[in-house]
């Protein structure tokens, strides 16, 4: 049993090889490893988030593991020459100004520019095709056509509600499947026919519907829940009521509302600028809901930096996922993810690591990502939530 299919990047897509820096390649073990993460967020909502070792057998059956051998699934992808870009494009550096002309780019893509002594990163270009065939192993059992449905339905989640490579949480890497052949019937189809964002809401519910009737919905979940689990209880999916031109016009507008919001935000600003002239940090800093790590820079201080994150873990991916949706017509979509997991496990909180010491705070709620999202209700357009899944 096989799937081929045809993907396309709707946004441009950074996924470097050895050196995160250097030329972008496209790999099959990529592509594997997001399919892993949802399909682990969708067996999540099965087996709920306690139990994991239970949820490391269901997902080891399907993409393997050192213990459990190889997978059974295969994972193939062919490509003709990648096309790449510069971030200094994409963001549209003007020489004449010395700034970025799409600022919102910039905002969401910062970790490609320049830094230091390293270069910028290139991605591969918005609108590249490039086929990927999933198929089972020949040594299989009979229950490697069950492991490629899980791998399939997977991959609906990944080119619907998520993205590949570095900055995909901010919109880069967002893929969709323009061509199919041997899809599972009784799945949800992975190719956008919808043209309004009011219709892709209505396709993403089916979708997500099927899904979890295909997979089973009895499991009790936390909340917040330990990890990324796509349960209603903990995971909230938007559509924004507005239809762009283009990748690039869609996360300009949600880069330039984000650095509208963050930027010197208060407490923060003065909590973190504070901190870093000796105090101690005086309650927890607000803007950690949206990821870590952060490195906090003040000019007013002779460029003086903190860097921000867990006490025990240096990095947490963001709870909110953007992404860009191209609808049928050509015109495209913001879909917003949120998944209301624990922050940081355990009770560990954060750590401000300035001036050779550290200042230690207790980890923040979402609380903030929620007033975001209401900033784009307001700048953006209205988001159209999906429910009654």
């Amino acid at each position: 049993m096989n799937t081929k299919l045809t993907l396309e990047t709707v946004t441009p897509l950074f996924l470097g090889g050895a050196n995160p820096r250097g030329q972008p390649e496209l790999r099959g073990a990529s592509v594997r490893g997001a399919l892993r993460f949802w399909l682990r967020a969708l067996l999540g909502g099965v087996l709920g988030d306690s139990n994991l070792d239970a949820l490391r057998q269901a997902e080891s059956a399907v993409f393997g593991s050192t213990d459990t051998g190889a997978s059974p699934v295969a994972v193939r992808i062919q490509h003709d020459r990648l096309l790449t870009v510069p971030f200094s494009r994409l963001a549209a550096w003007n020489n004449a100004t010395r700034n970025y002309d799409k600022v919102g780019i910039a905002y969401l893509f910062f970790a490609a520019r320049k830094a230091r002594e390293e270069p910028e990163r290139n991605a591969i270009v918005a609108n590249t095709t490039f086929d990927l065939k999933l198929s089972t192993r020949a040594s299989v059992s009979s229950w490697g056509d069950k492991a490629l449905q899980q791998a399939y339905a997977a991959l609906w989640l990944l080119t619907h509600l998520g993205g590949l490579g570095a900055r995909s949480r901010r919109g880069a890497g967002s893929l969709e499947v323009v061509e199919a052949t041997g899809a599972p019937n009784d799945l949800p189809s992975l190719t956008i026919k919808e043209t309004t964002p009011a219709a892709m809401q209505a396709e993403l519910k089916d979708g997500l519907n099927c899904l979890r009737r295909w997979v089973g919905t009895a499991a009790n979940v936390n909340n917040p829940s330990t990890f990324d689990v796509l349960n209603p209880s903990v995971c909230n999916v938007w559509v924004v009521d507005k239809s762009f031109d283009s990748w690039a016009d869609a996360l300009d507008a949600a880069g330039k509302v984000m650095q509208q919001f963050r930027t010197r935000r208060r407490p923060d600003y003065e909590n973190v600028k504070d901190a870093l002239q000796g105090s101690d940090l005086k309650q927890s800093v607000q803007r950690a809901a949206f990821g870590l790590p952060i490195v906090f820079y003040y000019t007013s201080l002779g460029g003086q930096r903190g860097t921000l994150e867990g006490a025990d873990h240096d990095r947490r991916a963001s709870p909110l996922m953007i992404r860009v949706t191209k609808l049928a017509n050509g015109k495209c979509v913001l879909v917003f993810t949120l998944f209301r997991a624990q922050l940081l496990a355990g009770g560990e909180g954060l750590k401000l690591q300035c001036q050779g010491r550290s200042v230690m705070a207790d980890a923040p709620d979402l609380g903030l990502i929620n007033d975001f999202l209401e900033e784009v209700d307001k700048k953006v357009a209205r988001r159209l939530e999906v429910t009654g899944w």
